[in-house]
């Protein structure tokens, strides 16, 4: 390799470390090294494979999913679900060629690999990979600190300390633009019965079930929390009084109707709160909570606001 294409490699090298060391989460790492990788290359079209702390497999492609992505993802992780994100560097999706595959990082922790079109970029690409294994390496091991810190052990759902957070940032952007957002809270009907009944196991059983349940029926803005024991919150962006009832009433429903496990089936009590000026994190949260023991004295599987019933 000359002199200036050397120099140029180590300003490129240097450059997508910074992205990783710089952007505020893996997700946005991701994205914008694929993004660097495949404006400077395109025809490597790269495809980078991150799987950390035994969650799904995120894939990041400049490839289009239907036109090779997820053929590419199929053959990397054989057959393994995965959750796809597609990178736009401008112009035509690239398209798939024979792949050659690189690992980053690979851990107990986690494991990152780049998939790429093989060409006569193949040796830049390996020393960038050299390059960026420290990086990622760090990146990932912060990402997995995070995920214990914020996420709560039994469902995998965000956890009080993070709604504790996300409520402050939620509260100061809607004092600052004059937006309004929503809080739920829900809590599982004659919970210790089911306990009594079937024991612990299945009780743990039907809070993974419902934290799944809850997390599919809400958008992809919405954040959806395990508050403690058998309650959970949900966090409503730009969300109002009105649609945030709409939305709860069809939970309430579509829990009810579900089988849990071997037949069982439960519902939920929500109470629901909603961003106004001069209310505190923790008074939203006081409020939401008086609407759901209204809803537990009001016979349970109810929604329930300040305002009335939903």
């Amino acid at each position: 390799m000359g002199t200036l294409a050397r120099s140029g490699s180590l300003a490129l090298f240097t450059e997508s470390v910074m992205c990783l060391l710089s952007s505020p989460t893996a997700h946005g790492a991701m994205v914008d090294l694929v993004s660097l990788m495949g404006q400077t290359f395109p025809q490597a079209a790269p495809s980078l494979y991150v799987t950390a702390g035994g969650s799904k497999t995120q894939v990041y492609s400049v490839l289009d999913r239907e036109q090779g992505g997820a053929e590419d993802a199929r053959r990397v992780l054989n057959g393994r679900s995965c959750s796809y994100t597609a990178v736009s560097v401008g112009g035509r999706p690239p398209l798939i060629g024979r792949r050659m595959d690189l690992p980053i990082t690979a851990s107990s922790k986690a494991g990152v690999t780049l998939s790429i079109n093989s060409g006569i970029h193949d040796g830049i690409f390996r020393e960038w990979v050299k390059i960026l294994t420290p990086a990622v390496a760090k990146l990932m091991d912060h990402e997995a600190l995070l995920h214990m810190a914020y996420r709560d052990a039994l469902t995998g759902l965000l956890n009080y300390r993070a709604l504790e957070e996300m409520l402050k940032v939620e509260h100061d952007r809607a004092s600052r633009y004059g937006t309004s957002f929503s809080l739920m809270m829900a809590d599982i009907d004659h919970f210790k019965k089911i306990n009594d009944t079937y024991g612990h196991q299945i009780g743990d059983v039907v809070l993974k079930s419902l934290a799944q349940r809850l997390a599919g029926c809400v958008r992809k803005s919405d954040r959806v929390f395990r508050y403690g024991g058998e309650e959970f919150s949900i966090l409503l962006p730009h969300t109002g009084l009105a649609k945030a009832g709409k939305l709860a009433g069809r939970i309430r429903f579509e829990v009810e109707q579900t089988d849990f496990i071997a037949g069982l089936k439960i519902t939920v009590s929500i109470g629901i709160s909603e961003h106004r000026e001069g209310l505190t994190p923790t008074g939203l949260v006081e409020q939401a909570d008086r609407g759901l023991y209204l809803a537990k004295e009001r016979g349970r599987n109810r929604v329930e606001t300040m305002g009335g019933l939903v």
